[in-house]
């Protein structure tokens, strides 16, 4: 894993805030300061069967199959989360489809190792992933930073892909870094995070609560409960999350039809419940995401212009988990999206 303060971490500290402002980070995961043993005697309600597919010599993913019937669609979750983030999301598409989430090496019960976390790793992953399960096309749904994972993948094995929709995840984040660093110089007096306390990590109920309470929309509590007991990190090792650089997008050898749907934060009051009741600093918060809305539209046109026919939904006032804070407008545009020939 890299080590605190490593130069693998391409971002800046500042820039990574910024981005977790305007709800393009790659992950936006509040993480628990240790961690702590095991579930408790909770369980995980939603329909779906767990197993796993080994993906390299001792390397293997967890995954869910919602079951459904028709063509397949394969789920993957945002950065630091897993295939539980769709448990609400999933069984809402299984009338038309056949519903599979796949976790990434390095979260959740997927193996954690060492290496392996630049996209074309994580890329194959996902393609011996589909061997092992006898998928040969499919279409992809992705949130975050799984978009660029989606991107090589259907740009490396267009035969593979069927549809590609992305969730607040088709942003070229290596422009955006470049063009927040220009748009917005210094650093701005932004609100800080809340960091969990020894209350709110003390049980899996709490820090579920914990999370709710700061980032203002339901994750799913089985995604959180994966998150508080297999993601914590003491002085000497940090996460997985630091190893995955972005890169740029190869949107033009994008082939298969592709739809963007963008959550869009343009005031202060739209932001998380810790941003906006931090009032002293809304003045250079909402400097912050005037300055941010200008590149991410920018950001937004740069996926309009290069993709193909490309098909763009921008929902004003979603949250990043925006298939959470708007499920429903949401599968009403990916439903539509799919079901058209």
């Amino acid at each position: 894993m890299a080590r605190k303060g490593s130069t693998d971490i391409r971002t800046s500290r500042r820039l990574r805030r910024v981005r977790a402002l305007i709800g393009a980070a790659a992950g936006a995961a509040i993480f628990p300061s240790a961690l702590v043993a095991q579930h408790a005697a909770w369980r995980d309600t939603a329909h779906h069967t767990v197993g796993f597919v080994t993906v390299a010599p001792g390397m293997r993913l967890h995954y869910l199959d919602f079951g459904g019937t028709g063509s397949p669609v394969v789920l993957l979750a945002g950065l630091g989360n897993t295939a539980h983030a769709f448990d609400d999301f999933a069984p809402r598409l299984t009338e038309r489809h056949h519903v599979i989430a796949i976790t990434r090496r390095g979260f959740g019960e997927s193996s954690h190792p060492a290496a392996g976390y630049d996209t074309p790793r994580l890329v194959e992953d996902i393609r011996v992933a589909l061997d092992s399960l006898h998928l040969r096309r499919v279409s992809f749904i992705g949130h975050s930073i799984s978009g660029e994972e989606m991107t090589r993948f259907a740009a490396t094995y267009p035969e593979r892909v069927d549809k590609l929709v992305y969730l607040d995840a088709a942003y070229d984040r290596v422009a955006a870094d470049s063009m927040l660093r220009d748009a917005i110089p210094g650093t701005p007096d932004l609100p800080v995070a809340p960091l969990p306390t020894a209350r709110d990590t003390a049980t899996p109920e709490a820090y579920v609560a914990f999370v709710h309470r700061t980032r203002g929309v339901n994750i799913p509590e089985s995604d959180i409960r994966e998150r508080y007991r297999y993601d914590g990190w003491n002085e000497e090792v940090t996460p997985a999350y630091v190893a995955i650089t972005p890169e740029h997008p190869d949107y033009r050898a994008v082939r298969a039809p592709a739809l963007a749907i963008y959550a869009v934060t343009d005031r202060v009051s739209q932001t998380e419940p810790w941003q906006r009741a931090d009032t002293a600093r809304a003045a250079a918060l909402q400097s912050v995401l005037d300055a941010s809305g200008r590149v991410m539209r920018d950001v937004r046109a740069q996926f309009r212009r290069e993709v193909a026919g490309a098909q763009v939904i921008e929902i004003h006032g979603a949250h990043h988990w925006i298939f959470v804070s708007n499920r429903d407008q949401v599968l009403a545009g990916v439903r539509h999206f799919l079901d058209a020939r």
